[in-house]
């Protein structure tokens, strides 16, 4: 059985509603900013997984492509699937990640020392008006 990223998205704000969907607000998958270091205002990552069961450990990092040591979020927890059937879904609230330089930064979803799924977010430099 393996595990199956149904989703990962970049967005503006995540909200857990009563119902217990979610809503996923401004999706995105570029940031600019006129000089660097830059740390953005708030934003969010959704992670969605199904195919597996029971307890797992999981990461999310966000790193420089070019530079893998230029790591901008690294995040670890566990979490447990009730069911295979089960779609698990995570929400991270970003808050002072800071940028150090522009480029192409790598978001990699992995459960145990697996990678199950990626996406790249654009970050340049250039006049923000």
């Amino acid at each position: 059985m393996e595990p199956a990223l149904v989703g990962l998205l970049f967005a503006d704000r995540i909200i857990n509603e009563d119902n217990g969907k979610k809503g996923i607000i401004g999706t995105f998958n570029r940031f600019s900013a006129p000089q660097f270091p830059v740390n953005f205002p708030p934003w969010a990552i959704y992670a969605a997984v199904t195919n597996i069961q029971g307890p797992h450990k999981f990461s999310v990092r966000l790193v420089h492509n070019e530079d893998e040591t230029k790591v901008v979020i690294p995040i670890e927890g566990d979490m447990n699937v009730p069911s295979v059937n089960d779609v698990a879904e995570l929400i991270f609230s970003i808050n002072n990640a800071v940028f150090p330089t522009p480029g192409k930064y790598n978001l990699t979803f992995s459960i145990g020392n697996e990678i199950v799924g990626s996406r790249v977010l654009f970050v340049e430099q250039k006049d923000v008006q």
